[in-house]
This record gives C-alpha cells, sequence and structure tokens, in this order.
C-alpha cells in the first residue's frame, strides 16, 4: 500500500494510497464485506464500497472513538443526567436538540453495523447492536425536553425490536434450542410455526425469521434538523414538506389559519383576526382585536363588544399557563447558571408572551375578562377548522400531525409555538 501527498492551504500530509488494495477486491454488491484483525489484533470489519473501503470496529462504538472521554455517547450522557439527579430536586435534565442529534448518529453507526453483521449471520454481535439501539431509543423517549426529537425516534422502535428478536431466535437454533427458538417466532414476531409431520422445520423457521426482517435492514431512518419546512399554497392545493416528506392537500380555511399561525411564531392572534383573513375584509387586526367580536353575514364582517358571556381563559387553561410559567422560571434559572445568553432570551421571550396573553384575558383585581356569544362562535369555529386540518396533516405526514397537534395552541388566542430549541424555518 503506497502514500501520496495531500495539500490543503499550503500544507503537505502523506494519506494512503488504496489503489492497490481495491484492484485486488474489485466491487461486488454480493460479497463486499470481510472480517479482519487490526494491527493491534482487534477484529474489524471492511466493507468494499464502489469508490473505497468503509471500516468498522467489530466491538464497542463502530467508529472506535471515545467521546467525551467515554465509550459511547449514550455512556456520556446517562453519567451527565444521573450525576445532575444527585444535585437537583427539581424538574430533571433534559437533552436537548444538540443531545438528540449527536445520539442519533451513534445509533446510525450501530444500525449501519447491525446490517452487516445481520450479513455476516453474526448473531450474538447483531443482538447486542440491536438491543443497544433500543436502550437508547427509551433513554431518548425518557429524557428528550422536546417532543419533535421522541417522534423522530419512534420509527427506529420497531425496526431494532424485529431485528432484535430474530437475532435472539437464531441464537437459539444454532444452541439447539429449537422450542424457544420457534416461542420467540411465535411470541414476538408473529411467525407461524413451521412443521413437517408435527416436527418443528429448523430450515423453514430460519428462512422465515431472516424474511420478516427483510425489510428493516433495507429501511435506514434519517435524522432531520433545523431543515427548512413548507407550507406553499398552489391553486387549491397545499404543498406541505416536513422532515423530508410531502404531501399535498385540498385547500381549506383550516389551513388557511395554519399558514397565518406558522407565519409569525410566538405571536397571538385573536380567532376574529384569522375569521378576517378567510374572508379577506379590509379590518385591521388591532381594530378587530380591539373590538373582540366578528361575525360572517354574507361575506361581510360586522363587530360587536366583549361583554357578556363565560371568561376568555377558564380555570384550567389559567392552571396550564402557571403551570408553564413554573417551568419556564427553572428553565431561566438554569440557563442563567449555567451562561446560556441565547437559551434565557428564548426562555424569557415565551415567558413575556404568556404574560401579555394574561393581561388580554384578566382585568383589573384579577377579574375574568367575558367573551361574546359571537366570539364563542367564531372560537368554536377556528378551533374546529384547525384541528381538522391537523388531523389530515397527521394522516399525511404524522410527525408534522404530533409537531403541531404538540405546537399549535387554540382557544380566543391562537398560536405556533414551536420549542425555543427547535424553532426551524418554514417557507411559506
Amino acid at each position: 500500500m503506497g502514500f501520496c501527498d495531500f495539500r490543503d492551504k499550503g500544507e503537505t500530509m502523506n494519506v494512503v494510497d488504496l489503489r492497490s488494495h481495491l484492484e485486488s477486491w474489485p466491487y461486488d454488491a454480493e460479497k463486499n464485506v470481510r472480517i479482519g484483525g487490526g494491527v493491534d489484533g482487534r477484529e474489524i470489519i471492511l466493507v468494499r464500497q464502489p469508490m473505497g473501503l468503509e471500516q468498522y470496529e467489530a466491538d464497542g462504538r463502530p467508529d472506535g472513538r471515545r467521546v467525551h472521554g467515554m465509550e459511547t455517547i449514550l455512556v456520556f450522557h446517562l453519567a451527565r443526567i444521573n450525576a445532575a439527579k444527585q444535585t437537583r430536586s427539581a424538574r430533571g435534565p433534559e437533552l436537548m436538540a444538540a443531545d438528540c442529534a449527536e445520539l442519533f448518529d451513534e445509533a446510525s453507526q450501530y444500525y449501519d453495523r447491525l446490517i452487516i453483521l445481520m450479513r455476516l449471520k453474526d448473531w450474538t454481535r447483531a443482538e447486542r447492536d440491536a438491543a443497544q439501539i433500543l436502550r437508547l431509543l427509551e433513554f431518548v423517549k425518557q429524557h428528550a425536553r422536546c417532543e419533535e426529537d421522541r417522534v423522530q425516534f419512534d420509527p427506529w422502535r420497531s425496526h431494532a425490536t424485529r431485528i432484535n428478536a430474530v437475532a435472539r431466535a437464531m441464537i437459539l437454533l444454532d444452541k439447539g434450542q429449537y422450542r424457544d427458538a420457534f416461542q420467540t417466532a411465535r411470541d414476538t414476531l408473529g411467525i407461524p410455526a413451521a412443521a413437517d409431520d408435527g416436527a418443528p422445520d429448523h430450515g423453514k423457521l430460519a428462512e422465515a425469521l431472516l424474511e420478516s426482517v427483510r425489510a428493516s435492514l433495507a429501511n435506514h431512518p434519517v435524522f432531520h434538523t433545523h431543515e427548512e419546512s413548507c407550507f406553499v399554497r398552489q391553486g387549491d392545493y397545499w404543498t406541505i414538506r416536513y422532515h423530508g416528506h410531502t404531501a399535498f392537500l385540498k385547500a381549506t380555511r383550516g389551513l388557511q389559519c395554519l399558514a397565518c399561525l406558522l407565519r409569525t411564531p410566538g405571536r397571538e392572534f385573536h380567532v376574529s383576526e384569522l375569521l378576517a383573513s378567510l374572508l379577506e375584509a379590509p379590518v385591521a387586526a388591532s381594530a378587530v382585536v380591539a373590538s373582540g367580536r366578528l361575525r360572517e353575514d354574507g361575506g361581510h364582517c360586522t363587530t360587536a363588544g366583549l361583554n357578556d358571556g363565560s371568561p376568555i381563559l377558564d380555570a384550567q387553561a389559567k392552571a396550564e399557563y402557571k403551570r408553564r410559567l413554573n417551568e419556564l422560571r427553572q428553565d431561566l434559572e438554569e440557563a442563567e447558571r449555567f451562561n446560556d445568553p441565547d437559551r434565557a432570551a428564548k426562555t424569557q421571550d415565551e415567558m413575556n408572551a404568556i404574560a401579555q396573553h394574561l393581561a388580554s384575558a384578566i382585568g383589573l383585581g384579577g377579574r375574568d375578562r367575558k367573551a361574546s356569544s359571537e366570539a364563542e362562535r367564531a372560537r368554536c369555529a377556528v378551533t374546529k377548522r384547525i384541528k381538522q386540518s391537523i388531523r389530515k396533516i397527521g394522516d399525511a405526514i404524522p410527525t408534522l400531525g404530533h409537531h403541531l397537534t404538540a405546537r399549535i395552541k387554540t382557544g380566543y388566542f391562537c398560536s405556533y409555538n414551536p420549542h425555543p430549541d427547535r424553532r426551524g424555518a418554514w417557507k411559506l
């Protein structure tokens, strides 16, 4: 194996020339994996790709790196959170978006190696890696701060669970524990026991097991971070793109309301404003909010005062706001303690938005402001349309359905409140 010079910005370094090695191992998609020994005797896995080689450690973290001085990212975050729990009595520590992206990168490495180990029929190591992925997924589910991160990891769970069960069943078959293997296939994977004259057919079972994970081995989950999403109307249809998935939905008033909310994250819209935008009425937003009342009458807008009816915020809504403010105060204290000005500013912005909303709903002396019957009808109509549209979006793009359900607030005031840790960007 020779060396060649590599120049970058005036610097020269020696790199390995792989041509002779690649020529001695022509690319063949069916025979592109080999196990060899490293210079220190450890086992490594080589994968021949069309333009080069990939190398994996057979054991430990697939890339062989120690991260933050520990064996894996998962071990590091486990230690960090366990240590934090010993010193805090408030809400437990959480995984931020950057932490989840880091964990996903590690899970992706294990998944890549898992696929190779299944091809090599190294069932013991395959079961180990699938179990590691499942532990990582459960850890993110318990500690991720943002719902969107938990949802993104969900598609992995069924694949990793099935591969883990197949690897365990294959280990049992190799050990001659046929009945246990059949029970795993039947109970965990739903594979009926193959039989021949009342005796188990081991070959058919092994074939059925491997067939049951063929789709999982071909399907590699993808993690999407802060990419631009799309919510654009084109004629009678809306084009919606989120985390690599695209849907085309027929235009509805609910989708128009959602677009209005997505356009200005964090802003509170009174339902009368949203109705005015639907009717394309020449009513100033500030005037509509001030009058607080709007009803549809032959395509025109009629306003009236807010002087009767039920409170704008009921007891449950006020309790939820109080709970959220307490959480935000804790977040603000933690951000200031760790000298994180960006997080502190985002937290303060959300606290200010809640305070503004409460001020619009509660008068002097803490008395509730009342909503008119017309405003109540507007609230019901807008809420119904928005929720119907979110359900339709969820049917087409489940992850976006989860996101909007968690981040769209409805009521007399509606808003889109993306998590400060995952604001993203929308093309509208």
